[in-house]
């Protein structure tokens, strides 16, 4: 279903060209009824000569609401701008106009109303000055149809005219993820709250779960409407009232966004392609403050434009938005920037979810592009390009792509070898994927890690296994796919449970052989009653155990390492005898004090040598 939106200045009659067409007045309020002007978003409906019905969205055209104007107009298939034959091209015209150009609408009608009140001469050259202002526009060539709300004068037409243009109208694409972004909430007696907007992206049916965001509010769709019709399922594009259970209307505002669980995820940073109007007074400054108007919300952003200092009028450049608070907005939308009195600029989202950039980077706006108009595979690419390694299911979700289009797209990827899943799960939605560049960067991150634990610790063996793995935060699988990755390239080498770098030969200085030799004899000569040196640097000691000179026990107890292996034998003996001992039996056995035959004991249960029951100690089978 298609919806057409109203544009121009105010009093130019459009909502008298609204009645004109669909019997219904689209003023709400009895404070526009009274006054003459639409303050708000006006809604009506009306049958085509093909039979179709199409929604109609009005708009305020006075300069004070042109934030409403921009609540309603960002889902429209169709423009229909409103120009008065007695006063010709307005401000408020063009600054409509200028907003249907940044929001790439193509396709539209000019209606020339009151043309009741001048002559054919003058209807000749305000028809003329319409086909100049909209030569340079996404509405160039637009046909003009002359109506007379008043006396019908076109109606017809007018009517017939749109039905042409809607036959040549793309289909309304149903990626399976309904959004709709929120123009009105409030409650009806009996029923709870209502909201109302343009249905995008998807279906929505009676009894769907949804959620609404930014807040993560859940609830569920009791009942839907759209042109005063109950429906089992709202189509893509319509115009729709949607009656929620589970949520209150006070909870609700103006530019939240209605739409299916799990995937739209609110941002408070935009990457951005960004166009300046060209009648802007003058070009928007690199870190200026603007006010953002995505689908029905709007919040104060900070423009970074990511080349040059200015964006001059007329001119477009990349950029990234700063915003006062997190909306939910998704890749492809487009969007309005304005100040306090007059619109500057617009463009579309490109990635809702970015790092902050270095300016004037071109690997960051080359990435940029190919997310604005590569394939489905490339954009896929890109994004998983500028990611840590991440979930499948969150790189299908934060792709925007259908959810067939994001499979094949990734299959596609992992069989050319430009994707890698990291574990063994296939395309399950906890699959851990990296692309093949973010594998080089991930593997030379790792070595760097590496590199800079033996460099801060040149006495260890290397780097411990897990603490890696938590260093590049990935789970066991992927961490497995990752070492196997950094071994067979020869990156690193794993001794033990520890990263190397290959070939690293540790040397001691002459002061650390020194005290190695004095360590050593010392435990040779005190046996199996050592004294502990609180002195005793912890990173020679790691050294002295790691080429298995000694053992190091809990309480600061170290022991020579062939006695240590002779106390072993013999506990092994005793329990192989009498099957299980006590602390005091290995104590006697061994001949040492209860402190060294604990810290002994524990470390033996440790190393799954023996095994506790109760209060004495057996050897674990097997």
């Amino acid at each position: 279903m298609y919806v057409i939106g109203t544009a121009g200045h105010v009093d130019h009659g459009k909502s008298a060209l609204v009645q004109a067409l669909s019997g219904i007045n689209p003023d709400r309020w009895a404070e526009e009824r009274a006054r003459g002007l639409t303050i708000d978003l006006g809604f009506a409906w009306c049958e085509l000569p093909s039979g179709r019905a199409v929604s109609i969205v009005d708009v305020p055209g006075h300069e004070r609401f042109i934030k409403n104007m921009l609540a309603g107009v960002g889902g429209i298939n169709l423009a229909l701008l409103v120009i008065a034959a007695d006063e010709g091209v307005m401000p408020q015209t063009r600054e409509h106009l200028d907003i249907l150009d940044l929001l790439d609408i193509e396709r539209g009608l000019v209606a020339l109303t009151k043309v009741d009140l001048v002559d054919d001469e003058w209807i000749a050259l305000v028809e003329e000055e319409i086909e100049e202002l909209l030569a340079d526009t996404t509405l160039a060539g637009s046909q003009i149809a002359p109506v007379s709300a008043l006396s019908g004068q076109g109606i017809d037409q007018l009517r017939a005219l749109i039905d042409a243009e809607i036959d040549d109208l793309p289909p309304i694409a149903n990626s399976g993820r309904p959004r709709m972004p929120i123009d009105r909430a409030f409650s009806i007696a009996g029923f709870g709250a209502v909201v109302t907007g343009a249905l995008l992206d998807g279906e929505l049916s009676v009894g769907d779960h949804v959620v609404i965001e930014p807040g993560q509010i859940e609830c569920r769709v009791r009942g839907l409407q759209s042109h005063e019709q109950s429906l089992d399922t709202a189509p893509p594009g319509a115009r729709t009232a949607v009656n929620l259970s589970g949520v209150s209307a006070n909870d609700i505002e103006r530019g939240m966004v209605l739409t299916s669980p799990g995937w739209l995820e609110p941002t408070a940073a935009l990457d951005i392609r960004l166009r300046a109007v060209s009648g802007a007074a003058k070009p928007l400054p690199h870190n200026a403050t603007r006010i953002l108007h995505s689908g029905a919300d709007e919040v104060q952003a900070r423009v970074r434009l990511l080349e040059g200092e200015s964006l001059a009028p007329g001119e477009s450049t990349w950029a990234q938005l700063r915003l006062e608070r997190p909306i939910a907005a998704t890749r492809g939308d487009h969007f309005v920037l304005r100040s306090a009195d007059a619109t500057v600029a617009g463009g579309r989202i490109v990635d809702t979810r970015p790092r902050r950039h270095h300016r004037n980077d071109a690997s960051t706006l080359e990435a940029l592009q190919r997310l604005l108009d590569g394939s489905p595979d490339d954009r896929l690419l890109t994004l998983l390009q500028r990611m840590e390694p991440v979930r499948w299911g969150e790189l299908a979700a934060r792709s925007e792509l259908a959810p067939d289009e994001a499979l094949a797209a990734v299959e596609q990827q992992l069989a050319d070898g430009a994707v890698v899943a990291l574990d063994e799960h296939g395309l399950s939605e906890t699959a851990t994927l990296i692309s093949e560049v973010g594998m080089g960067a991930l593997s030379a991150r790792a070595e760097r890690i590496v590199q800079e634990y033996v460099q801060q610790y040149p006495l260890r063996a290397g780097l411990p296994r897990e603490d890696l793995r938590s260093r590049v935060n990935l789970p066991q699988r992927a961490f497995a796919y990752l070492q196997q990755h950094l071994t067979d390239s020869g990156r690193l080498i794993l001794n033990d449970s520890s990263f190397d770098l290959p070939d690293r030969i540790v040397a001691l200085s002459e002061t650390q052989q020194s005290e190695v030799d004095l360590l050593l004899r010392r435990l040779e000569k005190q046996g199996i009653r050592p004294e502990s040196d609180p002195r005793l640097d912890p990173d020679l000691l790691e050294y002295l155990e790691a080429r298995r000179l000694i053992v190091r026990l809990k309480g600061g107890v170290n022991l020579d390492r062939a006695i240590y292996d002779d106390m072993v034998s013999q506990t092994r003996a005793l329990l192989e005898t009498q099957e299980r001992a006590t602390l005091a039996d290995v104590r006697d056995r061994l001949g040492t004090s209860r402190k060294i035959a604990q810290a002994f004991l524990e470390h033996l249960d440790t190393n799954r040598i023996t095994r506790r029951v109760g209060d004495a100690r057996v050897l674990r089978r097997g």
